[in-house]
């Protein structure tokens, strides 16, 4: 396919940047460093077109935290400005990889989604007795950062732009590879690392119903011998094409009626459930935010509004018997009196 030149001025165009701009302020809590950049914010853009068309412009390091549900993970925090920048690259990349992306590619895609996923998975598992489900070993931690750069090169031709990714992705992780967990920018090229792979089952292999979310994947298939094959040459592709490696312990074969475990959820041919670990999970945190919210350390907005959004998560799934959970129900009473 042709590669695609002309996106560096659209890129760091001013117009770009300030939407760029709206895009991080509304993504993100309104701290000193989102302030001051507002307060400055017309010298701040022209400041930041001026380093990007000099080829100037570094990313800064990254701020770290960690969090502990559902396991533990250490999320990057990348400098509000260097968030910009991210905003402006996706803005501009985004239109050329949605032509290039299959179908059945569901993570940081427009009107598409994990639910959108789930659903796809259960129309899959209706017209197919068998399935093959896995997913990456340490995805983020394991992205090779010169693949990566081969990867957007076969797509994107203007050095420049390539320049400015490239100080993005080597900004980060050891030994030349890893993306930071929690940006817009590794989402995003994360997603297009695993491009190739999907091409390969959908082209080489001819996996009609094969689906992924990230790094999680799903073949299905009337002919359970036909998916230890597929198996086996995506596990080689992984390997030798990506540097990556399927995670043994969730990589499995089942029939469609034993159901199937993905993305928090259990997916039958004929019903979908929040997976029980997810619903303990959700429980948990409402609870301690009416806990929060009774002993006066969380005002009334912010615990209807978190209220309201695990109850719209429910909504998705009305045989739940979750939604009825004694605990669930106190939140909700509770919050009806606000």
């Amino acid at each position: 396919m042709k590669r695609i030149g002309n996106l560096f001025d659209t890129f760091c165009s001013y117009e770009n940047l300030y939407a760029a701009w709206r895009k991080a302020r509304r993504g993100g809590k309104r701290n000193t460093e989102s302030l001051r950049f507002f307060h400055q914010l017309e010298p701040e853009l022209f400041l930041l077109h001026e380093e990007l068309v000099a080829g100037t412009w570094q990313p800064q390091p990254y701020r770290y935290f960690e969090i502990h549900d559902p396991k533990h993970r250490t999320i990057s925090v990348a400098a509000f400005r260097d968030r910009v920048v991210h905003h402006a690259l996706v803005n501009v990349l985004e239109p050329v990889y949605e032509r290039r992306f299959i179908f059945d590619s569901y993570a940081t895609r427009r009107a598409k989604g994990s639910h959108a996923a789930v659903a796809r998975a259960q129309v899959f598992m209706r017209s197919n007795r068998w399935f093959f489900k896995s997913d990456v070993e340490k995805y983020f931690d394991s992205i090779d950062h010169q693949r990566l750069m081969a990867i957007l090169g076969r797509t994107l031709k203007e050095a420049r732009l390539l320049t400015v990714l490239e100080k993005i992705i080597r900004n980060s992780g050891t030994a030349g590879k890893g993306l930071p967990i929690g940006n817009l920018t590794s989402q995003f090229l994360a997603n297009v690392y695993l491009h190739p792979f999907d091409v390969f089952l959908k082209q080489e292999l001819q996996c009609r119903h094969y689906l992924r979310y990230m790094d999680d994947f799903v073949v299905f298939d009337n002919d359970k011998d036909h998916l230890k094959q597929v198996r086996l040459a995506a596990d080689h592709f992984l390997q030798h094409e990506l540097g990556l490696h399927l995670k043994p312990a969730a990589t499995f074969f089942n029939s469609a009626p034993n159901g199937l475990s993905f993305l928090g959820k259990r997916i039958f041919p004929a019903a979908i459930r929040l997976h029980n670990h997810n619903g303990r999970r959700i429980t948990r945190r409402l609870r301690h935010r009416e806990r929060q919210w009774q002993n006066g350390t969380l005002n009334d907005e912010d615990f209807l509004e978190s209220v309201n959004s695990y109850w719209a998560l429910l909504s998705w799934y009305p045989f739940m018997g979750l939604r009825r959970h004694l605990g669930v129900l106190n939140c909700l009473g509770a919050a009806q009196h606000l």
